[in-house]
């Protein structure tokens, strides 16, 4: 939550630059194998807001994810899904809330059914994690 709060506290400008971060990264590797540059400076250019709204479900999937995990170990397991997805869905509305006052970035809806649908993935992927990992260690005690 940490995360996402101050990734929202950069102003418009501030999140270009980390978004051109990443994307000058992207550029590296392909650059490394294609010899196009125009073809590279095309996909480059059309992949980028799908690069930032892969980051938008990438880190509500971890926040899902610690949250399904953390009401769990504090005794909550009656429908814990639904616990976990609307404890989300209210912290990214208040991050859209939020952003509304930085300079520069804007409140939009359509981020808040991003950030839940990635946490929602994330507190489903939760419970397959939990059961490879013990899979894991069971094998590991008996090798």
């Amino acid at each position: 939550m940490t995360a996402i709060f101050l990734f929202s506290s950069q102003t418009g400008t501030e999140s270009e630059e980390v978004s051109g971060f990443a994307r000058q990264l992207i550029e590296m590797f392909l650059y490394k194998y294609f010899n196009n540059e125009d073809w590279v400076e095309t996909l480059i250019n059309s992949l980028e807001t799908v690069i930032r709204k892969t980051a938008h479900l990438f880190i509500y999937f971890c926040l899902g994810f610690s949250v399904s995990a953390t009401f769990t170990s504090y005794g909550t397991k009656k429908n814990i899904f639904l616990k976990a997805v609307l404890f989300c869905l209210l912290y990214a509305a208040s991050d859209e809330i939020h952003q509304y006052f930085v300079d520069g970035r804007a409140a939009e809806f359509t981020d808040v059914l991003l950030d839940t649908a990635g946490a929602a993935a994330g507190i489903l992927f939760r419970p397959f994690f939990i059961k490879k990992t013990a899979t894991l260690r069971r094998t590991d005690k008996t090798a």
